[in-house]
């Protein structure tokens, strides 16, 4: 739903009426636009993390939040967006206020938009059009992200890239021959000061990406680091998480298909390449959906890869509500421990080499 306010001087506009003035007072005012909008995503499902079955109702990624726009003219705008995660199944997993992208700052016509807050770094904003299953059928996040290696490979010194920062500066470039360029900078508020033969260091993060998209094809690069992930102590330097990323897609009428590649490296022996492919197709009302990927070992002989497939099938009564059904399981190699992420309460794999999968029927509200 949309909310004009205006702000006027009732003064001014009570001399503007004694005088008679053909003045208009919309010239006066100044607008700024209020968006309330959300979405209520949630599924019954059936799903197991390769030994125990369990039924369960699973939110995924429910929102609220409120965007607003104010043009101080028609070449710039002041903006702002605070939107925070919610559970409508289970009120404990809601999170705090401004938990997802909430921000200020300004939008140029020509000069592109800065802001400043909680934002999505660009490598996770760069989806082609691989990024378009649900739920659990969500593997842009598990493979080329990296959250299946990341718990596959049982190290604290690995982590996934599916990065939401705060303290962040966006910059988003005005498009360009269909081109879009994005940096962001995160800098560590908590640095550490030297103490016990440890220099100081900090653990900023920096990201960048492209993309071309002109309706039909689309393309894009993306890389991210973290400094000092691994932290350096008295006898050796701190090592960085690093990662790349690229994809190409194409739409035509009804038919998408997406390829998304990326390697994480955590810059002290510990990598892993990944790739997804995905497809989706229009039929009236029904969209049809398909991805595969796998997440390659972190090392040579680790055996700790990670393999997935997701189909889903959905149904679009209109623009807000649709409902769908998906089927989801990963793969792990014998030392791998993958997971699905995308629910607030996905079982943990227990057991090393087990295979968890999903099924679930879910409706997504978006307003």
């Amino acid at each position: 739903m949309m909310f004009i306010a205006r702000r006027s001087s009732l003064a001014a506009a009570a001399l503007l009426a004694i005088a008679g003035s053909t003045l208009s007072t919309a010239a006066m005012a100044q607008t700024t636009e209020f968006n309330w909008y959300g979405r209520v995503d949630l599924a019954l499902e059936n799903n197991s993390n390769g030994s125990v079955t369990r039924t369960a109702v699973q939110n995924f990624s429910s929102r609220l939040g409120i965007r607003g726009e104010h043009k101080l003219n028609d070449a710039l705008s002041g903006v702002f967006q605070i939107e925070t995660g919610v559970a409508p199944d289970d009120n404990s997993q809601s999170k705090t206020l401004a938990s997802r992208n909430s921000f200020v700052g300004l939008k140029s016509n020509v000069g592109g938009t800065l802001i400043v807050g909680t934002h999505d770094m660009p490598l996770k904003t760069l989806g082609g059009r691989s990024y378009s299953l649900w739920g659990e059928g969500d593997l842009e996040e598990l493979i080329v992200h990296g959250k299946a290696s990341r718990v596959a490979i049982g190290s604290a010194n690995f982590d996934n890239v599916h990065t939401r920062k705060t303290n962040v500066l966006l910059y988003t470039s005005p498009k360009f021959f269909n081109t879009v360029g994005k940096l962001a900078f995160s800098p560590d508020e908590g640095k550490a000061a030297a103490a016990a033969g440890v220099p100081e260091y900090a653990k900023n993060m920096w990201g960048l990406s492209v993309e071309y998209n002109d309706g039909m094809f689309n393309g894009g690069l993306a890389a991210q680091q973290q400094s000092n992930y691994i932290a350096p102590t008295a006898t050796a330097d701190g090592a960085s998480m690093k990662a790349v990323k690229a994809v190409f897609g194409v739409k035509w009428q009804t038919l998408t298909a997406g390829i998304e590649a990326s390697r994480l490296d955590n810059s002290r022996g510990k990598k892993t390449t990944n790739l997804l492919l995905t497809s989706a197709y229009g039929l009236g009302a029904f969209t049809f959906r398909g991805s595969f990927g796998r997440s390659g070992e972190s090392s040579d002989g680790a055996n700790d890869g990670v393999k997935a497939f997701a189909l889903q099938a959905d149904y679009a009564f209109d623009k807000a509500i649709t409902a769908y059904t998906y089927f989801s399981r990963l793969t792990n190699d014998v030392n791998a421990k993958g997971t699905f992420a995308a629910a607030d309460n996905f079982p943990a794999v227990a057991k090393a080499g087990d295979d968890p999968r999903a099924f679930g029927l879910g409706i997504r509200y978006n307003f």
